[in-house]
């Protein structure tokens, strides 16, 4: 069986569509985790929970400016560059369909 490395840009960008839904996903779990955590301050307004709350939120920023961040970024440039390999294959048959006839007939095309 056969296998191949080459990607075409619609696998590339099948693949950053599923970056994006994942980083969503993780973001909607993060805003359950603080609406649990509000909830349980909201019961329990102790210092250990507000803590805990206090704690919560800057871990929750931080997962969201560093993780999710870089998943957008790296589904963004997946996308780029699936766009960049089509240009260049573009350019690429262009050059190759103007190679005079002549030329063509000597390579036996």
């Amino acid at each position: 069986m056969s296998h191949s490395t080459q990607l075409n840009a619609q696998t590339i960008n099948q693949q950053a569509s599923r970056h994006d839904e994942t980083a969503d996903n993780i973001s909607q779990q993060l805003d359950t985790l603080k609406s649990q955590i509000e909830a349980t301050l909201a019961a329990s307004p102790s210092a250990a929970t507000r803590a805990l709350s206090t704690t919560t939120d800057r871990w929750v920023e931080s997962v969201r400016k560093s993780v999710l961040d870089h998943m957008h970024a790296m589904g963004e440039n997946m996308r780029r560059e699936a766009n960049n390999q089509d240009a260049m294959d573009s350019e690429s048959m262009q050059a190759i369909l103007n190679v005079p006839m002549e030329t063509g007939n000597f390579l036996g095309v």
